[in-house]
C-alpha cells in the first residue's frame, strides 16, 4: 500500500484506537480514529481506503456501519474486530464479504487482512 493510503479506525475504546493508530503508523500508513460510527459517517468517506471497526459500540455497531455504508453505496472494505465473535458468527456465515477478527487482535493477522481486502501490500 502506498503511503497515501488512509485507514479509518472506529472504536469506542480510547486505548484500542491509539494502539491501532500506532500499529498503522509503524507501517507508514496514515490512520484517522473515530470514537463512533456516527462520527465517521458524518465526514468525508472518500479519503479512506479501508475501515477497521469494533463490533460492539454505543449507537451503531460495526455491522450496522457496514449496512449504512452499503445503503449509501460506499464500497469501502470494513474489517470488524470484536471481543465477542459469537455475536457475529451468524452474520459472517451469511455475508461472505464480512471480515471478522477476534480481540485482542493479532497485529500480523490484521495487517494480512488489510492487505487482502486492498489487494496490495503495506509492508
Amino acid at each position: 500500500m502506498a503511503a497515501n493510503a488512509v485507514i479509518a479506525i472506529v472504536d469506542d475504546d480510547d486505548l484500542v484506537r491509539a494502539s491501532l493508530a500506532s500499529l498503522f503508523r509503524s507501517f507508514g500508513v496514515r490512520a484517522e480514529a473515530f470514537s463512533s460510527a456516527a462520527s465517521l459517517l458524518s465526514g468525508d468517506l472518500d479519503r479512506f481506503d479501508v475501515i477497521v471497526s469494533d463490533l460492539q459500540m454505543p449507537g451503531f455497531n460495526g455491522l450496522e456501519l457496514r449496512r449504512k455504508l452499503s445503503e449509501r453505496e460506499v464500497s469501502l472494505p470494513v474489517i470488524i474486530i470484536t471481543a465477542y465473535p459469537e455475536r457475529a458468527i451468524d452474520s459472517s456465515r451469511a455475508d461472505k464479504g464480512l471480515h471478522l477478527l477476534e480481540k485482542p487482535v493479532d497485529s500480523a493477522q490484521l495487517i494480512n487482512c488489510i492487505e487482502k481486502v486492498l489487494g496490495r501490500s503495506i509492508s
